[in-house]
């Protein structure tokens, strides 16, 4: 009788143990597509960060350009009021000066 308890304790453990090691293989396989799924939303969720401080910095350097833009705009306009002013002023002055340089007194 000892022997035929023994052999079903030793046949219990084995199943035991073989379904144990079912478990652990479903759990592994549970784990690595957790793991899967996990890596691509963290690579979506980087990439998706990515854009968003890509979209920043192009919006942030588009309008430092176009207040740059703006700002030799206005230089221009101011310089060529100067020069307008400054044709108005002595343009007379200028035609006279220019006509007796190149044709003398």
């Amino acid at each position: 009788m000892e022997y035929v308890d023994l052999v079903g304790r030793i046949v219990a453990a084995e199943e035991t143990a073989q379904e144990i090691a079912r478990e652990a293989q479903e759990k592994q396989a549970s784990l690595d597509s957790d793991l899967k799924r996990d890596v691509e939303q963290l690579h979506e969720d980087c990439f998706a960060r990515a854009k968003r401080r890509v979209a920043l910095v192009e919006e942030t350097e588009r309008s430092a350009a176009q207040d740059s833009m703006a700002e030799w705009d206005a230089k221009l306009s101011r310089a060529m009021a100067e020069v307008e002013h400054a044709y108005a002023k002595g343009k007379d002055a200028w035609v006279d000066l220019l006509f007796h340089k190149i044709v003398g007194d």
